[in-house]
């Protein structure tokens, strides 16, 4: 970890006033982003907002998604790189890091085997019950990512 801490981006991190502050802001506006259309679009499979088809709604937030997502990472990784090794050891961090783990792995599971059947309950019909399983394991994940998150400070 010594060597991404000694890297020239972690140096220009830690040496600049508002860089480190800057980085914070944007990895927060990213993940909030992130988060609101993961549960906009998790309420919408629960049943929420049933007259707007889910498909249209896909195709509006994804890009929301992928794009935030990416920016989430990369501002992460900035912010990593500065402490790399007492943030590796930080229990709280590597937990937040399982949980983005396992809500991708959700994610995917809804891509893979779920996302081509939506055209039956598209519309006014409510979701099978595996969709509604895989939207509340989203947002229980995603709520603790936010909370280990969090925790990072404190433990």
């Amino acid at each position: 970890m010594e060597w991404l801490e000694s890297s020239w981006l972690a140096e220009s991190v830690r040496q600049s006033l508002w860089l480190y502050p800057l980085l914070e802001i944007l990895h927060i506006l990213s993940f909030s982003i992130l988060f609101g259309a993961v549960f906009l679009f998790d309420l919408r499979l629960l049943g929420f907002s049933r007259r707007l088809p889910i498909t249209a709604l896909a195709k509006h937030l994804f890009p929301w998604v992928y794009l935030s997502f990416g920016g989430t990472i990369l501002t992460g990784f900035c912010l990593f790189i500065v402490d790399a090794t007492a943030i590796a050891a930080n229990l709280a961090f590597r937990l937040k890091l399982l949980l983005i783990l396992l809500a991708a792995i959700n994610a995917a599971v809804y891509q893979k085997s779920v996302s081509k059947s939506s055209q039956k309950w598209n519309v006014g019909v409510s979701s099978p019950t595996k969709v509604k399983a895989i939207a509340l394991i989203s947002l229980i994940l995603w709520t603790a990512v936010i909370g280990s998150g969090r925790l990072i400070a404190y433990l």
